[in-house]
Formats: structure tokens, sequence, C-alpha cells
């Protein structure tokens, strides 16, 4: 008799701690398991501008700031646009991209008429995405940094043929100020 009242009291020692919602016994059941993978990214991207399945978006500082610190290696640009004038651009194709090419323009503000000068062209070659994947391209001037310089009139191309592949990097044309 003695050996069945301890089997009662375990049996409801058991059941009251399994009720109790800290109890280790009732948070182990109620937790969901962590999935193995990231969800996948909505297509297509949100605040993308889309012509022919290909898109593109120039990032906001935060979002930007965001991405760097997810993506551990794309801060080695990080120390090129400490320096140089810099901008950048997300992209991403329906059918994917073998490279990628941004053609933008440099433009810094002329402080005797305020109106921006364009002072020189840049043309960035990227690594290719596969299809819907989104890629980040930094487009990096030989331009020193300056509160008036500034990157923009961005087009992006979405290359598909294999072969003149260009090596990745960036061409800085600088404009003589006397063609500006």
């Amino acid at each position: 008799m003695q050996k069945r009242s301890i089997g009662i009291l375990a049996l409801s020692i058991a059941i009251f701690f399994s009720a109790l919602p800290s109890s280790p016994i009732a948070s182990a059941a109620k937790k969901k398991p962590i999935p193995a993978t990231s969800p996948k990214p909505v297509w297509p991207p949100k605040g993308f501008k889309e012509i022919d399945g290909v898109y593109a978006k120039v990032p906001s500082s935060d979002e930007l700031i965001g991405h760097l610190s997810a993506r551990k290696s794309l801060q080695r640009f990080l120390a090129q646009c400490e320096e140089f004038a810099c901008g950048a651009v997300f992209v991403a194709a329906e059918r994917g991209c073998t490279w990628w090419e941004v053609n933008s323009t440099l433009r810094k503000v002329n402080p005797n008429t305020l109106t921006k000068d364009r002072i020189g062209t840049l043309v960035t070659y990227a690594k290719g995405t596969d299809s819907r994947e989104l890629g980040t391209i930094f487009l990096v001037s030989e331009e020193p940094v300056d509160l008036g310089v500034s990157v923009g009139n961005i087009r992006v191309i979405c290359h598909r043929e294999k072969t003149n592949i260009p090596k990745t990097g960036n061409v800085y044309n600088r404009i003589p100020a006397s063609d500006n």
C-alpha cells in the first residue's frame, strides 16, 4: 500500500508541475522548432523599380547599414567609402544575370551657383546573381569624400551573355573642370 501511495504522490507531483506555465516540462512541450533556413525573400522585391524582369533600388542609409551588419563580406567597402565618394544599389532579376553593369554620374554642388555640376562618370562591373537572388553593388569612385559630392543617375544593366565578361570593379572617369 505504501508503494502505491508513493506512486500516486509522484504522479500527482508530475501532473502538478506540468500544469504550471513556468515548469520545464510544460515549456518544453510548447516550444516551436526553430526553422533550419531563413524564410524566402518576398518576390517581386518591395520598393524596387522594375523593367523587363530586372529590379533595382537605391537603398536608404538605414537599409544599407542593416545589410552591411548582416553580411560581413560587404564590410570591406566601408574603408573605401570612408576615403572615396560611394553609392550603392540593390539588384535582382527574374531570370538571373551572368554579370551586372551599373552606370552612374558623380556631381558636386557648385558653391557659387548652388547647382550640381557633373564631375565624373562611373561604370561598375559586378558578379552575377541567380534568378530572384538579391545582390548589393557598391559604386566606388576615386573622388575624395565630400559632403557636396553625390552619386546619382544610376542605370542598371543585367547581362546574360557568357562571353566577354569584364573584371569586377569600378572605372571612374573624372571630367576636367573646363568641361563641366
